[in-house]
């Protein structure tokens, strides 16, 4: 049975791959404060933006796996401070590979899609990178710097949604709010993504870390999708009236462009693992069970510390 470490444990990812991999595996979470889903003795307190809390974080825990989930993803939040980006997602992310590296631990670094502009879509992973963004430039560089300070690393570039701690950090959760309340929703007819239900991601990176795998490996739905048709997707799911998700364009939101068509191909994780990564609808109706199950109730326990 693997020991792994995932940080960031009060996100999206972080909590759901806590929840999901603790079924099978030992887990210990990490964040600046322990969420009050997480038993002491499943927890690591640590900052990662902080390089003296973050020291020898991975020798204390002594993992074989580190799912390193932690970032500062808002795009705004890295338009606006440049320094903590670069802290949080470069300085951060290449300090934790080399100690995973030191330990002899297995390391997986979340990268994102955002690392390209969008201008054509069905990216690989041999594809050069072209951020227009903070957030992307970050992650480009997180990219290089954990590969050099652990070789063996896998780094997955990713988009997903899913249930959050929070409830305000998905595509799903912004369109099922909204949906839920009655309320007409704008969805982007001019972005399409990739995106993949978090339990699929989760279950993609145990399949990638089983098989060995290391280097840049794409793991998102297989089938692209507007956002505007994943809103209208949900909507049919979940049996809300498709008609209140309203075309739009980004273009006419957004402050900061996320590019147009990010969709990424899938081809590398299919030959690494030997198995193939779901569709939109696939996907969407793991996150209705989900969601039928009381999910959104479990991880909304990772939002606060205990």
């Amino acid at each position: 049975m693997n020991k792994w470490l995932i940080t960031g444990v009060t996100g999206l990812l972080g909590a759901n791959a806590f929840h999901r991999l603790g079924q099978t595996s030992r887990v210990t979470g990490t964040s600046r404060q322990r969420p009050q889903a997480i038993e002491p003795s499943a927890f690591a307190a640590a900052d990662i933006s902080d390089a003296v809390s973050r020291r020898d974080l991975i020798a204390k825990v002594d993992p074989d796996v580190v799912l390193h989930a932690a970032a500062l993803s808002s795009i705004e939040a890295c338009e606006n401070d440049p320094a903590l980006a670069h802290e949080v997602n470069v300085e951060a992310s290449a300090d934790l590979a080399a100690q995973a590296a030191r330990a002899g631990a297995r390391f997986i670094y979340i990268s994102t899609d955002a690392v390209f502009d969008g201008e054509r879509g069905g990216y690989r992973e041999t594809d050069p990178t072209s951020p227009t963004t903070e957030y992307g430039r970050t992650k480009v560089a997180a990219e290089r710097a954990v590969l050099a300070a652990h070789p063996g690393a896998i780094v997955a570039r990713v988009n997903f949604y899913g249930w959050s701690p929070t409830g305000t950090r998905s595509l799903a959760e912004f369109f099922h709010r909204n949906l839920a309340a009655g309320s007409a929703v704008k969805g982007f007819t001019d972005i399409t993504v990739s995106t993949l239900y978090i339990d699929d991601l989760v279950d993609a990176l145990v399949a990638l870390d089983d098989a060995r795998a290391s280097g840049v490996v794409h793991v998102v739905s297989s089938e692209p999708v507007t956002k505007f048709d994943f809103g209208r997707n949900l909507a049919t799911l979940f049996r809300f009236a498709p008609e209140l998700v309203q075309p739009a364009l980004s273009t006419d939101v957004l402050a900061h462009a996320r590019g147009s068509n990010i969709s990424l191909d899938v081809t590398l994780f299919e030959e690494l693992t030997g198995q193939a990564l779901p569709g939109q609808r696939e996907s969407m109706e793991r996150l209705k069970i989900a969601f039928d199950d009381g999910v959104p109730s479990v991880v909304a326990g990772f939002a606060n510390g205990g």
